[in-house]
């Protein structure tokens, strides 16, 4: 990468978490439903997971996601 080297078993998951989001932004956007194969969600959540433990992050994305809390306002784990 032009960052660094990066082994292929690190790069794949990132190209994956792309293509599914990507891909959910386009059916959004076309109206149209999109289903996403378990294994891309698996990847695709697996990496959310590992963003998410950056300080600070942990904690608002558990709960948003158990329905506590509404994630704050431009939260993002980009």
């Amino acid at each position: 990468t032009p960052v660094g080297g990066m082994r292929l078993i690190d790069y794949l998951p990132t190209r994956v978490f792309e293509l599914t989001v990507h891909t959910l932004d386009l059916g959004t956007a076309l109206r149209v439903e999109i289903a996403v194969p378990d294994t891309a969600a698996a990847v695709t959540l697996r990496l959310i997971a590992d963003l998410a433990m950056q300080p600070g992050k942990a904690a608002p994305v558990m709960l948003a996601t158990t329905g506590r809390h509404a994630l704050p306002p431009g939260f993002s784990l980009l």
